[in-house]
């Protein structure tokens, strides 16, 4: 197998983890499949988050989630204070397995995180009027999405950086919450395009992880490395 690039330049320690499970669970994998882990690792980008706010049905979280994926964002918070995460395995089509999926218990706790990440919070609202079209992509963003009947928690809408709405040119009161997402992604995924992909990418340290992880997966399955977080 040829050397791969793509090392962490943190620690020694770091540098020899990440580098024998490149190797290791590298030589499992053909090179095509290598070349196709390369080529997403390097499009990967947390400049941006989605956000599901106490979603209920697991069809649109499953949605949101393998949409997420396609667009090549790596980070998907999901709150379920109210309602539980759940999935739809059939909708995700493997995509939760390159991602990673952040389930928080509280609401404020999942603020607090992305805040302190450097992360602009940016809620959907039918009650707005600046267009998603004029949001400034440069600034870190994470784009909430709030429960299907419910809507945005009042808490999130009072402590939200930026409130924005889809312009709508129907009679019909608002999108579905996965075709909101889809909208938002494929608006950022143009913004991405424009600017080039490799100005909001993953840091060469992010990369190296994470292609480590990917081939951890491919290889050998998510039992030790699982896509899932639970926070408090």
């Amino acid at each position: 197998m040829s050397d791969l690039p793509l090392l962490p330049e943190a620690t020694a320690v770091t540098d020899a983890l990440v580098r024998d499970a490149i190797q290791t669970y590298g030589a499992k994998l053909t090179d095509a499949r290598r070349a196709l882990l390369h080529k997403v690792v390097s499009e990967r980008t947390r400049h941006f988050a989605m956000v599901l706010e106490d979603l209920k049905d697991p069809h649109n979280i499953s949605a949101v989630i393998r949409t997420s994926e396609v667009f090549g964002l790596q980070d998907v918070h999901v709150i379920n204070e109210v309602n539980p995460y759940r999935v739809t395995k059939s909708v995700l089509k493997g995509s939760y397995k390159w991602l990673d999926i952040h389930c928080h218990a509280r609401r404020m706790g999942c603020f607090d995180a992305l805040k302190a990440k450097g992360y602009r919070i940016a809620v959907a609202s039918t009650n707005h009027s600046q267009s998603l079209f004029d949001l400034d992509l440069s600034i870190p963003t994470a784009f909430y999405l709030g429960s299907e009947v419910m809507g945005n928690h009042p808490e999130t809408l009072a402590r939200a950086d930026v409130r924005f709405i889809i312009p709508q040119h129907g009679l019909t009161e608002s999108l579905n919450v996965s075709v909101c997402a889809g909208v938002i992604l494929a608006t950022v995924d143009r913004f991405l395009r424009e600017q080039g992909r490799d100005r909001f990418g993953l840091s060469p340290e992010d990369r190296s992880a994470l292609l480590a992880t990917y081939y951890e997966r491919s290889a050998v399955g998510i039992d030790r490395n699982s896509p899932v977080h639970y926070w408090d």
